[in-house]
């Protein structure tokens, strides 16, 4: 069983960018997000996500695969040719084959589905901090 307590003691200080489009559920994973990260930045499409990226230096970047403007395939492949050590997780509904396959080819570290599961969350934390 994972220790939640020490996950957030290593993960607190940790700099996110949440890239999501979707309003309702940006507010509710924040609300999740905000126990475990206190510097989180929100974008609200890949575009946004990659001008916020080229600006501050994240630890973290955890986004949607399905967005307006640039997809987050397309915003994960820019992020990784500016920095490719920057460990990306993908949070999204989407449980096709063909998202897996996009999201396989730009090689994210974690892919978490929604509706968010906590256990998820802390097992991908865990693993990379």
């Amino acid at each position: 069983m994972l220790d939640m307590k020490q996950i957030i003691q290593k993960s607190i200080n940790l700099s996110v960018l949440y890239v999501e489009d979707n309003k309702d559920a940006m507010e509710s994973t924040m609300m999740v997000f905000e126990n475990f990260f206190k510097d989180i930045d929100v974008a609200v499409d890949g575009e946004e996500g990659l001008k916020k990226f080229s600006k501050k230096k994240y630890d973290l970047i955890i986004t949607d695969i399905n967005m307006p403007n640039i997809d987050g395939t397309q915003m994960i492949r820019d992020i990784k040719e500016l920095n490719s050590d920057i460990p990306i997780f993908v949070f999204s509904a989407h449980t096709k084959a063909r998202y897996f396959e996009s999201v396989h080819d730009v090689k994210v570290d974690y892919y978490l589905s929604k509706p968010l599961s906590l256990e998820e969350l802390l097992e991908s934390l865990n693993k990379v901090i």
